[in-house]
């Protein structure tokens, strides 16, 4: 292994970044340019795209190659999922990206969001800092107009409210690339989306490596990136009418997913002292843990 690769593998990020639609793809180089102007270094960029042509794929490279081409320790590489089904594939893409991981901290970024220079920098802070297996920090919400090849931001919020282990376990309040993952201290068996689910995929993620390592919420209150959310209701659901019975069937199946796996998923003895648990229960799960809290014996 060469130098440049051996430094990747111990201080580099790669970030896994899923995108569907090539009419998008000035959406796509926005976020590629937050990542160029990473302060920490070396980044690697794991564009995943859904069933492209040749073609497609070549604009890809050239659209990011433009665009980071002037950032050192900055690279990427292009993959493409083939595969006819699912047909929403937002989670095997996931899945793929994490299969050519090859650095030490892994990231997650939506094709349409942003990240600003600091973020790695003060994420992989924390995780050197201390013992924990994923630090958080906060992505506010910026509401946008679509237009053709541009977003008109009309206001900023931040809608995610949440400070800790006790209130992730109770609803997700972490966009996906609102933290960090070192995978010195996760197993890679934990780093995969349920492949069925197109809601919450990277809500069940989260829970499954935040129940067994010990998370950092330190950064909870610093902006790190912004989420985009488009008034189209291209990337999110439309708040001011009832979905339709098709959404609304994906909704109860995830919402029932996470249930479950609350009910089964058990809380290692690390978080449970991080909860105040003394000594640590065998078997408690997500939902006890709920419990516990609830009824303030945690």
């Amino acid at each position: 292994m060469n130098h440049k690769a051996d430094r990747h593998a111990e201080e580099g990020v790669d970030v896994v970044i899923r995108f569907h639609d090539p009419r998008r793809i000035w959406e796509l180089e926005r976020a590629a340019f937050s990542l160029a102007g990473q302060e920490h270094r070396p980044i690697r960029m794991l564009v995943v795209c859904q069933r492209f042509s040749e073609a497609a794929q070549d604009a890809v490279r050239q659209a990011i190659g433009r665009t980071i081409g002037w950032a050192p320790g900055v690279t990427y590489d292009v993959l493409n999922f083939t595969d006819p089904e699912p047909a929403d594939a937002r989670s095997m893409l996931a899945n793929l990206g994490f299969t050519q991981l090859s650095g030490r901290y892994l990231g997650l970024l939506d094709y349409d969001d942003v990240l600003y220079p600091e973020a790695y920098r003060l994420l992989v802070g924390r995780l050197r800092q201390g013992d924990a297996a994923i630090a958080f920090a906060r992505t506010p919400v910026v509401h946008t107009d679509v237009h053709d090849g541009f977003l008109h931001a009309r206001a900023r919020s931040t809608p995610h409210l949440g400070y800790g282990i006790i209130d992730l376990f109770t609803a997700n309040f972490c966009p996906l690339h609102s933290y960090l993952i070192d995978r010195w201290r996760v197993p890679a068996a934990l780093l995969r989306f349920e492949p069925q689910l197109t809601i919450e995929e990277d809500y069940a993620f989260l829970l499954g490596i935040c129940a067994q390592f010990p998370s950092d919420f330190r950064l909870i209150g610093t902006d790190v990136g912004l989420y985009i959310f488009k008034n189209d209701n291209s990337n999110t659901f439309c708040r001011s009418a009832p979905p339709p019975p098709a959404t609304m069937a994906r909704i109860a199946a995830a919402s029932a997913y996470i249930a479950g796996l609350r009910g089964i998923l058990p809380v290692a003895p690390g978080v449970q002292r991080l909860l105040g648990i003394h000594p640590a229960r065998p078997g408690l799960t997500i939902s006890d843990c709920l419990g516990l809290k609830t009824r303030g014996a945690a």
